[in-house]
């Protein structure tokens, strides 16, 4: 059994600003700095096996934060956990009349069939490098829906359904040596107290 472990990076900028940040750097706000140390605090005194990080600078600089709280496990960049593809949307405001379905989305841009099969193909790493570890790894509100769906079993086009993974949330599951899955925690953010989360409802990415 593989006990999985995802959070999404703190808040930034480009999500104050509605800008569609896809696979763009990304600058992490103060306070998503702090998110990302309430996150860390929140998981000392938990040994992790292995964290993984998307390797764009808001997620790691994130798992920095974290990382200083885990006795500084080393992060491993992987691009499987990078946030979705988005083509000519990337670095610019999100048009105002999208209603987050795939079809209006720029061309060439990742589809929710292509998240998941990448999603996929992070559980097969995991499961051939991690057997019977903790796991945690870093990465981004679009790829976490994707996450959320392999790993409750649900159609791919359920992928819209979901509510928006929170700033710094966490959702832990176990992955089984049969393939099957369960979720223990998902888009938990107990770590924030009374902190103020400008975009709890706000689906950005």
């Amino acid at each position: 059994m593989i006990d999985f472990w995802i959070i999404r990076h703190g808040e930034t900028e480009e999500n104050i600003k509605g800008v569609c940040q896809g696979q763009t750097p990304g600058t992490l706000t103060a306070d998503g700095l702090a998110q990302a140390d309430k996150a860390g605090s929140a998981l000392k005194g938990i040994k992790f096996d292995s964290f993984y990080s998307s390797d764009l600078l808001r997620t790691m600089k994130s798992s920095e934060a974290i990382a200083k709280h885990l006795n500084n496990i080393e992060i491993i960049p992987n691009e499987l956990l990078r946030e979705r593809y988005l083509a000519d949307w990337q670095g610019k405001p999100f048009p105002k009349d999208w209603k987050w379905q795939d079809s209006q989305l720029p061309e060439g841009a990742e589809t929710y069939e292509d998240l998941i099969v990448r999603v996929e193909k992070f559980i097969d790493l995991i499961k051939q490098n991690n057997k019977n570890e903790r796991v945690l790894a870093m990465s981004h509100g679009g790829l976490i829906r994707a996450f959320w769906t392999a790993l409750e079993n649900k159609a791919p086009e359920s992928y819209y359904t979901w509510e928006a993974p929170r700033n710094t949330s966490i959702s832990r599951f176990s992955i089984n040596e049969d393939g099957s899955f369960e979720t223990i925690a998902r888009n938990m953010v107990d770590h924030l107290g009374d902190s103020i989360d400008k975009n709890s409802t706000a689906w950005q990415l």
